[in-house]
């Protein structure tokens, strides 16, 4: 009898200490930590550039806060549809577990980024600019043209040969007003305008693609509005023989789907003098805006051709700074 007890009991110290062993080693074993994880961004417009850097993640999700979701890895940027309060969060997951990290972020909307919002009692003013974007030049409209429709040019400013002092400020109001100051009283025409009879004194001519100077009074009454994610309908005319001659008009309807675009009444205009009453908004920051102007090239014979002639024919990208 006792030696089955005897034996009972080693088994009962054997598993005791294998107990006693387990919990020590696992005790012993080292932790692994959460992954880390450092966020930054920066809101340009209603793009967001996000700074991300992370050790020990094995995996990224993120959820931008307007119901998109990603797994990129690390920095990367992110463009937003609409203006808002957004909270953008990031999720690290690592054999330590996870890491959670939240960033909340106001986008602005286009109105706000064009009138400086609400609160900006004399408005937002454009200037512009001396420098050049990627897709500032003239083209002409045409479907195969369309939506990528224009070539750089490396200066404006050298190739429609205005003068340094042409610094004309453009003014939008948050509740749909519009100035603009012709500061030296002068501005942007196309050259079809150069056919007609003006006083010399009113107008200078300059160098390239047909631009010149104008005198003309700011507009006292002008208004503006804007469309966004909207179509876009340009009643267009291009000449099927333009390096052959004489020129041919032929109607040409442009859509452009899901743009942001202002229209014009009351004589407001922005850069460019009698052009259609609608400004397409290519890009617009904080500080920088790139629009579209569609206007009148083709010289057709208004006897022959009816109103083709009236219609505009090329498009003109232009960046403006804000001031």
């Amino acid at each position: 009898m006792i030696m089955k007890y005897k034996g009972l009991l080693k088994k009962v110290l054997a598993l005791v200490l294998i107990l006693f062993l387990g919990i020590y080693f696992t005790g012993c074993k080292e932790e692994i930590p959460a992954p880390t994880l450092g966020l930054f961004i920066t809101v340009n417009g209603f793009t967001v550039d996000i700074a991300a850097e992370s050790t020990g993640a094995a995996s990224w999700q993120w959820n931008y806060g307007d119901g998109t979701v990603s797994d990129s890895v690390g920095s990367h940027s992110y463009t937003y549809a609409t203006g808002g309060d957004y909270t953008i969060e990031c999720t690290v997951t690592g054999d330590g577990g996870e890491t959670i990290k939240t960033k909340a972020v106001t986008i602005a909307t286009i109105e706000e980024l064009l009138t400086g919002g609400s609160g900006a009692a004399n408005g937002k003013t454009w200037v512009l600019s001396r420098t050049v974007g990627g897709n500032d030049g003239v083209g002409h409209i045409k479907e195969e043209l369309v939506p990528n429709i224009f070539p750089a040019v490396n200066n404006m400013l050298d190739v429609i040969g205005l003068p340094d002092e042409y610094d004309n400020e453009y003014t939008f109001y948050f509740d749909g007003s519009y100035s603009l100051n012709n500061i030296n009283g002068d501005v942007m025409s196309p050259w079809i305008y150069s056919s007609f009879e003006v006083d010399p004194g009113d107008i200078v001519h300059t160098t390239g693609y047909g631009f010149f100077q104008i005198t003309y009074p700011n507009p006292e009454s002008a208004t503006w509005s804007l469309s966004e994610n909207a179509d876009l309908t340009i009643e267009s005319v291009y000449d099927e023989d333009i390096d052959i001659g004489p020129k041919v008009g032929v109607p040409l309807t442009v859509q452009y789907e899901n743009v942001d675009y202002i229209t014009f009444t009351g004589d407001g205009f922005i850069g460019l003098k009698d052009y259609t009453t609608t400004a397409m908004i290519r890009e617009i920051s904080p500080d920088r805006m790139t629009i579209t102007l569609f206007y009148h090239e083709y010289m057709g014979d208004p006897e022959n051709d009816g109103a083709l002639y009236l219609r505009p024919s090329l498009a003109l990208t232009m960046s403006y700074d804000a001031k």
